[in-house]
């Protein structure tokens, strides 16, 4: 495959990341839910039983999600642009992967029980 593919994805979940750092910060200054990461086309805000109490458990997983995602990205754009550092590039995805499928398992179940 294509080098400027795999940089184009390091920039992405770069971008995804600081996207995610910045939802947390939003959603713990007013308490809003981040419809995007959090709920999907499916769900509203005004639709969770208990608002609070959902944000307080969302949050860390959004904060979690935010600093593995921009740490990849970071990792994965020093490989394809600067460096190649294989084994750390390969880590990094195993370990952003891993925290994918915990993320949308996790938020899976929250949205379960509050709405």
């Amino acid at each position: 495959m294509d080098e400027s593919v795999f940089g184009f994805v390091s920039i992405m979940a770069f971008g995804c990341g600081i996207y995610g750092l910045y939802a947390y910060i939003r959603m713990k200054m007013d308490g809003h839910i981040n419809e995007t990461l959090l709920l999907g086309k499916k769900y509203s805000e005004h639709m969770c039983k208990n608002k609070e109490e959902f944000v307080k458990k969302a949050l860390p997983a959004v904060l979690v999600f935010g600093i593995v995602t921009t740490a990849y990205g970071v990792i994965d754009m020093i490989h394809c642009y600067v460096k190649p550092i294989q084994a750390v590039d390969s880590a990094g995805l195993v370990i952003f992967l891993g925290m994918l499928v915990w993320y949308m398992v996790y938020t899976t179940k929250l949205k379960n029980k509050y709405f």
